[in-house]
């Protein structure tokens, strides 16, 4: 598995926060979960729900973020973590997010969405619940729908941690809907906000190329030189590998992992 070393400053005092932002923040997060859930004796019952659901939620950033060598056991113990949640608390926001993210890496993408809405019916303050079920409609080529969702994520918290993943889904949903400058401006956002994941990275990319404007297209290759010099070649290889055409998925999908699959693989 590929292994996100980079980290930028962190704020040591808030290491929740850093977990959904950095690959050292989350790995610590994580270890001191999986260690207390092991020995649950000294932990109050009533926090035992919110620690299943945060283990489940950290170990899906590591997964689906490609962090810290997580792969398919760790997909495995999310799953696990969230059910363990989701039968202490059914109405767990938080463990119903993270259920969600693991529907999304087996590729569950409706019961992905029903996850997400659940989420948010279960806690309407739950920015990333809003922000995820407006993912999740881009995933399902329902990218015009996506705007309001991730929109009701940034006025129930203007200021969350996870804001990058808010601009990166938007984002994408431009990015599938053609929309150059939109897609532009808050993908590169989202990789100011957060740089620490590949995808982002690569979508400005491709949009920077597909522009019709010349200096976007003269930004493109530079923004992909600084992807290749933050993450190095071989995240760049695995990026390509799964960016390959799947029929099952919509085609405004398609045709958006073709595009970026197309500019990145010059590189």
């Amino acid at each position: 598995m590929a292994q996100q070393s980079a980290s930028p400053p962190a704020d040591t005092a808030d290491a929740v926060s850093n977990a959904v932002v950095t690959p050292a923040a989350s790995l610590f997060i994580r270890e001191i979960l999986e260690k207390a859930l092991t020995n649950p004796a000294g932990m109050a019952p009533r926090w035992a729900a919110d620690a299943w659901a945060l283990l489940a939620n950290v170990l899906m950033n590591d997964y689906l973020n490609w962090w810290n060598y997580a792969g398919l056991e760790e997909l495995r113990k999310a799953d696990d973590a969230a059910h363990n949640a989701l039968a202490l608390n059914s109405k767990l926001a938080f463990a119903h997010h993270a259920k969600g993210m693991v529907y999304r890496a087996g590729r569950e993408h409706k019961a992905a969405l029903r996850a997400f809405k659940t989420a948010r019916r279960c806690d309407s303050g739950f920015a990333r619940g809003h922000a995820q079920f407006g993912n999740q409609k881009v995933l399902l080529g329902r990218e015009s729908e996506a705007h309001d969702p991730i929109s009701k994520a940034r006025n129930v918290a203007p200021r969350h941690p996870a804001t990058g993943y808010f601009d990166w889904a938007d984002g994408r949903a431009y990015f599938q809907e053609q929309d150059w400058p939109n897609a532009i401006k808050l993908l590169k956002m989202s990789v100011g906000e957060l740089p620490t994941v590949w995808y982002n990275h690569c979508y400005l990319a491709a949009a920077q190329n597909s522009s019709p404007n010349a200096a976007d297209n003269s930004d493109a290759p530079k923004t992909m030189n600084a992807f290749i010099s933050r993450f190095g070649r071989p995240v760049l290889a695995r990026a390509v590998a799964s960016l390959q055409d799947n029929p099952a998925d919509p085609q405004s999908v398609r045709d958006a992992r073709q595009r970026v699959l197309k500019f990145i693989q010059q590189f």
